[in-house]
C-alpha cells in the first residue's frame, strides 16, 4: 500500500497589494483577515499542516508578527518570485502535496477543500487538482492542489512574469506532462459570485456576509441560505469582475515574451480605403472582421511560398492561401515563368489561343467526369453556369443546395439575411436549402418539387457519411435532376482528378476553380458531353474567358502537381497538422467545443460556444494567440506544396500557446478581457 501524502496547506500573502494595501490586516470577526483564513484552514480534517508564506521585504514585517502572534508557522521568501517562495514554504512543512490558498479568500470552504485533498491522496497519478479549470465555485474559494513532484519542476523552469507571479500556471499550462483534474461545485455553477478582497468594497461584503450567518466560519451552505434570504448581498456577490490581476499579469506577459503585430500602416490603408470601397473590401472573407480587427493584419504585401508579410513587415505563415487558390506556394518559379512568358506574347486576344484546346485536353484526361471544358474566371462563374445549363437541360427553374456557391442571384435565399438584399424574392423562390449528409430531407424535397439541379460540395469541412454522395447520385437519376458537384475547393485538392475521383462518385457537371492556376484567376465548367450540349447555346460569355495568362499559370501548376507528387506532400502534412491539433485539444480539455475537422489538404478549426461565451469569441482569442506568434490563421488551413514540416511543428507549437492561453481566459474567467482586438463577425450575418 502506497505512504500516506502528507498534504500542507500554503497560505499566500503580502501586505503590498497595488490595490489594497495592507488588506491581509484588515479585521473580519476581529482578527486580521490572514489570522482568520488560517485559524478557518485549521479546522480541516484532513489538511497536515498550514503556513503562512510571506516576504521577506520590510513592509511584509507586521503580517509575519501578527501570524506568529497567533499560533501560526511563517516562511519568509523573495518579493517577486512568488512560485519560489510558494515551493519553498511547502518544502518546510514536508508536504508531498501543497494546497495553494491565497490572503484575499477568507471564505474559503473547508468542506470543499477536504474533499479535495481526499481525492488527491487516492490518485496514483495526479500532479495538480483545483476547482477553477473552468470554475464553478464563487471566487474566492479558489483551492490548488500541486504536489511536490510538479513544483518542483516548475520552481526550475518556469519563466519570470506571468507563470511564477501565478504560482500554478506551469503546471496548468501542461496537462499532458502534468496529469490534472477539475473539482466540480455539487450545486452548480456558482462562479458568479465575487467572494474575494480586492477593495474595501469586497472586504464590506465579506464581513456582512459573515455576520449575516451568525457563525465565525460560515460554511459554504449557509453563505447560500444567506444570499437567498437577502437580495441586497446577492446583488453584492455579483457585481465584480474575477480575476483581474489575472488578466493584468497575463496580458503582460504576452507582451513581454511575444508583442503583438505591429499594424500601423494596415489602419492606416484601411482608413483610407474605407472612404472609397463599399464594406472596405474586394472580399468579404478578407476584410478586418475576419482577422481580430484591432490586433491582427488587413493588408498583405507580398508572398514567397508559404509565407506572407504585410505591409508592417510582420512575417506569418500562411493558411488561407488566397482563400485556398495558391496550391504550390506564393510566387512559384514555374508559373510566374510561364505567365511572365505568355505575358510577352500578349494575354488578351480577338481570337482563341491555343491553350484553350492544350488545357481543356489535360483536364478531360484528369477529371473523371470531364468530356467538356469551358472556363470562366470566378468560382461563382462556374456554379452559375451548371445552373443554367441544368434549367436548360431539363426545363425546369428549381434547385436543391447545399452549402455556398458564389454570389450570383440564383444561390441566394432567406438564409443570407441582409447579404439577400437586391436579389427578388421571386429569384430566391426558386433555390431550396438541404442540409448536407441527410439523404431523406433531400429525397424528401425532391419528391415535393421537380429540381433542374443539385448543386453541393462533395467534401468540405465536414467529410461525407459512407454512402452519402452515392446516395445522392441516385436521387438526382432518379428524380431527373442534374447532379453538379462544386469542387471550386476540392477540385485537384485531395486526388488528381478532384473530390470525384477520391470518392469515386462521378457527377454530371461539376464547377472546379481555385487551386488549378496557384492563385490566378481561372475557373472550369466540366461535365460528360451530354449535360455540357446546354453550352451550345446558353449564353455563358465574356471578355476574359480563355484569358491566356491565367491557363498558362494553371498549365504549370499541374505540371509541377503532377512532377512533386502535390497530393502526397498535402496529405501527409495535413494529417500532420490535424492530429497535431486534435491532440492539444484533447491535452488542454477544449476538445469537447474546438476541433480541426475536414480531410488533411484542407482542414478547419471550429469552435463552438462554450460557458458563457460565444464560439466566435472564443476562436478570436484563439486567433489573436495564433497570429501574435506568426501564424496567419482564419480557422480554414489549406495546405500547399510550399509548407515544410517546419512550417507544421512551428503551427503546432503555435497551437499549444494558443490553447494555454484560452485554457487560462475559460478558467479564469477572463476571455473577454485578454481579447484585445473585436469580436469577429460572420460574413453572412443575419442583420
Amino acid at each position: 500500500m502506497a505512504d500516506r501524502k502528507r498534504v500542507g496547506v500554503v497560505v499566500q500573502a503580502r501586505m503590498s497589494s497595488s490595490r489594497f494595501p495592507g488588506k491581509v490586516l484588515a479585521p473580519i470577526h476581529g482578527v486580521p483577515m490572514a489570522v482568520y483564513i488560517l485559524r478557518r484552514l485549521a479546522t480541516s480534517r484532513a489538511a497536515d499542516d498550514v503556513v503562512l508564506a510571506t516576504s521577506t521585504d520590510p513592509s511584509d514585517d507586521s503580517l509575519a508578527r501578527a501570524v506568529e502572534a497567533a499560533g501560526f508557522r511563517v516562511y519568509r521568501g523573495s518579493l517577486d518570485d512568488v512560485l519560489g517562495r510558494f515551493v519553498s514554504a511547502a518544502r518546510a512543512i514536508g508536504a508531498d502535496v501543497a494546497v495553494r490558498i491565497t490572503g484575499d479568500c477568507p471564505l474559503i470552504d473547508v468542506a470543499t477543500l477536504d474533499r479535495m485533498i481526499e481525492r488527491i491522496r487516492d490518485a496514483e497519478d495526479l500532479d495538480y487538482l483545483s476547482n477553477v479549470a473552468p470554475p464553478t465555485f464563487p471566487d474566492g474559494l479558489d483551492t490548488e492542489l500541486v504536489s511536490m513532484r510538479a513544483l518542483t519542476i516548475a520552481e526550475a523552469e518556469a519563466r519570470p512574469g506571468h507563470q511564477r507571479e501565478h504560482v500554478t500556471p506551469f503546471v496548468r499550462d501542461d496537462p499532458k506532462r502534468f496529469p490534472q483534474a477539475n473539482e466540480r461545485n455539487p450545486a452548480g455553477d456558482e462562479s458568479a459570485h465575487h467572494w474575494s478582497v480586492d477593495t474595501t468594497d469586497d472586504l464590506a461584503l465579506v464581513v456582512d456576509l459573515v455576520e449575516a450567518t451568525g457563525a465565525e466560519f460560515p460554511s459554504l451552505n449557509e453563505l447560500r441560505t444567506v444570499l437567498e434570504q437577502r437580495e441586497d448581498l446577492a446583488r453584492r456577490s455579483t457585481m465584480k469582475t474575477r480575476n483581474e490581476g489575472a488578466t493584468k499579469s497575463l496580458l503582460a506577459d504576452l507582451e513581454a515574451s511575444i508583442p503583438r503585430p505591429k499594424i500601423a500602416q494596415s489602419n492606416a490603408l484601411w482608413e483610407r480605403g474605407r472612404k472609397l470601397i463599399p464594406a472596405g473590401t474586394q472580399t468579404l472573407s478578407k476584410g478586418p472582421n475576419q482577422f481580430c480587427d484591432g490586433f491582427g493584419p488587413k493588408y498583405i504585401a507580398r508572398g514567397k511560398g508559404s509565407h506572407v508579410w504585410d505591409v508592417d513587415g510582420n512575417e506569418f505563415i500562411d493558411y488561407p492561401m488566397g482563400l485556398g487558390s495558391v496550391s504550390l506556394g506564393h510566387a512559384r518559379p514555374e508559373v510566374i515563368d510561364a505567365v511572365t512568358r505568355q505575358l510577352a506574347d500578349g494575354s488578351t486576344f480577338s481570337l482563341m489561343h491555343p491553350l484553350e484546346v492544350e488545357l481543356s485536353e489535360r483536364i478531360v484526361s484528369m477529371v473523371p467526369c470531364a468530356e467538356r471544358v469551358r472556363f470562366g474566371k470566378n468560382g461563382s462563374d462556374a456554379t452559375s453556369a451548371c445552373i443554367r445549363a441544368a434549367r436548360a437541360k431539363t426545363g425546369r427553374d428549381h434547385v436543391a443546395r447545399c452549402g455556398y456557391h458564389g454570389w450570383q442571384d440564383w444561390s441566394i435565399d432567406a438564409s443570407y439575411g441582409i447579404r439577400a438584399r437586391g436579389v427578388p424574392e421571386t429569384i430566391r423562390d426558386l433555390t431550396h436549402p438541404f442540409p448536407y449528409n441527410d439523404l431523406p430531407a433531400l429525397e424528401s424535397l425532391l419528391t415535393k418539387t421537380p429540381m433542374a439541379a443539385i448543386i453541393l460540395e462533395p467534401v468540405g469541412a465536414v467529410v461525407p457519411q459512407p454512402g452519402y454522395l452515392e446516395g445522392v447520385r441516385d436521387l438526382a437519376t432518379r428524380h431527373g435532376a442534374v447532379l453538379v458537384f462544386d469542387e471550386v475547393i476540392a477540385g485537384f485538392r485531395y486526388a488528381r482528378g478532384g473530390a470525384q475521383e477520391y470518392f469515386k462518385v462521378k457527377p454530371d457537371l461539376c464547377a472546379m476553380g481555385k487551386g488549378v492556376a496557384n492563385g490566378f484567376p481561372l475557373s472550369i465548367v466540366c461535365g460528360s458531353a451530354e449535360f455540357m450540349e446546354p453550352f451550345e447555346e446558353i449564353f455563358f460569355s465574356f471578355t476574359f474567358g480563355g484569358e491566356a495568362a491565367a491557363l498558362a499559370a494553371a498549365s504549370a501548376t499541374l505540371d509541377v502537381m503532377e512532377k512533386e507528387n502535390y497530393w502526397a506532400h498535402v496529405w501527409k502534412l495535413g494529417t500532420r497538422l490535424q492530429s497535431g491539433f486534435k491532440e492539444l485539444a484533447k491535452e488542454h480539455q477544449l476538445d469537447s467545443f474546438m476541433d480541426c475537422i475536414g480531410l488533411a489538404p484542407w482542414t478547419v478549426v471550429t469552435v463552438a460556444d462554450h460557458g458563457k461565451w460565444s464560439g466566435m469569441q472564443l476562436k478570436t482569442l484563439f486567433q489573436q494567440e495564433m497570429l501574435r506568434r506568426g501564424i496567419l490563421f482564419s480557422g480554414s488551413q489549406f495546405i500547399s506544396l510550399a509548407h515544410d514540416e517546419a512550417d507544421i511543428e512551428r503551427t503546432i507549437s503555435a497551437y499549444r500557446e494558443a490553447m494555454r492561453v484560452v485554457r487560462f481566459a475559460i478558467d479564469s474567467q477572463i476571455v473577454t478581457d485578454v481579447t484585445l482586438g473585436a469580436t469577429n463577425e460572420v460574413v453572412f450575418r443575419r442583420a
